[in-house]
């Protein structure tokens, strides 16, 4: 049956079901920034698109029932011994929205991403303000909002792309990825529209006929560009546009036209939204980190900071690796290690059992290397910047989902033009069955952690 069945159907079943069970296991604001996520979705859903800053404070007036709604799982926050139960998930569903009683909330780091981050959870919180939900059921339905809309994003990016379906099939549902489709982020959008993206180019590598400007490919190719540029500023796939051809589009002008024009947009779209929020940002960090004296030291010791950014490189690796397949919760909750053997395994295997004879000429692999290097560089050094000391000697606050899209193109090198080197279906059934066992075993460690379900089994990270 399984074999049956094709990849972007199998991802929905799979996603859903796993995604489903992570929406309601993962007691709420467990997730990273979860909290204010949702406050940002909340204001949103009351058609405030830009938050305020008031006395050096950055948020917007939201009913307070949220904020104490929030401040009770607070404790569980890296807390590896704090448990919670059915009982306490219960009594989520019989709190209410004060509407009555609002106040000024902060969500500093939130409020500087755009509406468009959000318009996947929106849906739900929307839809459960409507029809009188009570606050858990509103904040759940938004969790499942945000699954749902992953689901589609990478539904359709399965179905766009001639080939490299499966190594997307396993970056997808990594098991950070699918429990950050399971809760408030904006990691959904970044996640999918990349797909996306990654997905429509190729398509447009492949076809066989000559691109006009007006051609379909282009114009989804063009929103999708402008859609991302609107999601926390990760435009770092969007120079990959140039890996399309002239000799592949109708005319020269139609090629200028439509690399150039989308390339632009892109950008137009971050600089709109940048200036949107200009009089908005604040230090992140602001215990230890201050981003004008941060800028300063990188322009007075360019190559201290090379040194930086190469022992960021040597030290951090193997923690980002490790949190891209899956530290779950608030990086609280590790999987089992066979997980992270097993998973480079699998993927692997489904670079090499694509049957789809199509390579990177040379040209268009420097590109796509210098493209990877400069979206590592760039996400390094917003994070020196924002979230690290003043002249520290390596980046603070990396996480292993921010290199996630960059994953599609670093693969996509390794493939060859020569076909498959193993039998498809039989590789692919396997990944499938590994997959599965992946995600029960990362359900089982999310119980663990937040249920008192084997008091026998108590361990620290």
């Amino acid at each position: 049956m399984i074999k049956d069945l094709s990849v972007e159907k199998l991802f929905v079943f799979i996603a859903l079901f796993f995604g489903f069970l992570y929406v309601f296991i993962l007691p709420p604001f467990q997730s990273v920034d979860e909290g204010m996520h949702f406050f940002r979705t909340y204001q949103i859903s009351q058609g405030r698109i830009l938050a305020k800053k008031i006395d050096g404070k950055v948020g917007d007036v939201i009913p307070l029932s949220l904020s104490n709604f929030y401040k009770a799982y607070l404790p569980f926050i890296k807390h590896i011994d704090k448990k919670t139960n059915i009982t306490e998930f219960k009594n989520n569903f019989k709190l209410e929205v004060v509407e009555e009683e609002q106040g000024f909330t902060q969500f500093v780091n939130t409020a500087l991403y755009s509406p468009v981050c959000y318009i996947s959870q929106l849906p739900g919180v929307m839809i459960g303000k409507l029809i009188g939900l009570s606050l858990g059921g509103i904040y759940y339905l938004g969790r499942l909002s945000n699954l749902i809309a992953y689901c589609l994003l990478i539904f359709f990016a399965l179905k766009i792309t001639p080939f490299f379906k499966w190594p997307m099939f396993l970056l997808a549902l990594m098991p950070m990825s699918l429990s950050l489709a399971a809760a408030y982020t904006c990691d959904v959008a970044v996640l999918g529209l990349n797909f996306l993206w990654m997905a429509l180019i190729l398509k447009i590598l492949t076809l066989n006929e000559k691109i006009k400007f007006n051609n379909k490919w282009i114009l989804l190719l063009a929103v999708t560009g402008l859609l991302i540029s609107f999601t926390k500023s990760y435009i770092l796939l969007i120079p990959l546009i140039f890996l399309l051809p002239l000799k592949i589009f109708n005319s020269k002008k139609d090629y200028f036209i439509s690399v150039f024009g989308i390339f632009f947009l892109a950008v137009a779209g971050l600089l709109f939204w940048s200036f949107c929020i200009k009089g908005l940002k604040l230090d992140m960090n602001d215990t230890f980190a201050n981003s004008a004296m941060q800028m300063a030291y990188i322009k007075a010791h360019p190559l201290g900071y090379m040194l930086v950014l190469l022992k960021t490189f040597i030290i951090k690796t193997p923690r980002l690796f490790i949190t891209m397949i899956g530290v779950l919760g608030w990086q609280d909750t590790k999987l089992d290690w066979i997980t992270y053997i097993i998973y480079p395994v699998l993927v692997y295997f489904a670079i090499f059992s694509d049957n789809f004879k199509f390579v990177l000429q040379k040209w268009q692999k420097i590109l796509t290397i210098l493209v990877i290097i400069l979206g590592v560089v760039v996400t390094y050094t917003s994070l020196y910047i924002m979230w690290s000391p003043v002249a520290n000697p390596v980046v603070m606050g990396l996480n292993g989902k921010y290199f996630i899209p960059l994953m599609i193109p670093l693969l996509l090198i390794f493939k060859d033009g020569g076909g498959a080197k193993y039998d498809c279906k039989t590789v692919q059934f396997w990944i499938v069955i590994c997959v599965i066992l992946i995600l029960v075993s990362s359900e089982l460690s999310l119980l663990h952690r937040f249920y008192n379900i084997t008091p026998q089994l108590y361990y620290k990270i």
